[in-house]
């Protein structure tokens, strides 16, 4: 993850060295520069909540950046219904599968329909998911 701020600094000889923490794992970032430094976050179970990142520059004061991190599993489809529907859209579709997320973000969270036989190369077309459950989303 890249975080942007100011102030970052690299200099090991003087114990200043960017980290950042994801909720309570702490990782070492990579100085880009002044206003950027990367992260690389480290693996976690957690996929119920939001986590809180923090960062520091000597591992001791750490600053809120006010952004939070979310895992999740990759999900898998199992089967959806119903399986066609009509030309000019507006069916609404239940996708069962397992380890569906319950994210927030309309910008992120989508279903993607095309055709599986496209010779006139039609766009597809990203539409708005719905969480349902862990085993289900409808788009």
């Amino acid at each position: 993850m890249e975080i942007s701020g100011a102030w970052f600094d690299h200099k090991p000889e003087y114990g200043v060295i960017p980290q950042c923490k994801v909720g309570e794992k702490v990782i070492r970032a990579t100085f880009i520069s002044t206003v950027r430094i990367v992260c690389y976050t480290p693996p976690n179970d957690n996929t119920l909540v939001p986590l809180p990142v923090k960062v520091s520059l000597n591992g001791v004061d750490w600053v809120d950046t006010g952004a939070k991190f979310s895992y999740y599993r990759q999900p898998e489809i199992f089967d959806m219904s119903p399986k066609s529907g009509p030309m000019q859209g507006s069916t609404e579709i239940i996708l069962s599968g397992d380890h569906f997320s319950n994210i927030n973000d309309p910008e992120r969270f989508k279903c993607r329909f095309n055709l599986v036989k496209n010779p006139r190369n039609i766009p597809f077309r990203d539409m708005t998911a719905s969480y349902i459950s862990e085993t289900n989303v409808m788009c």
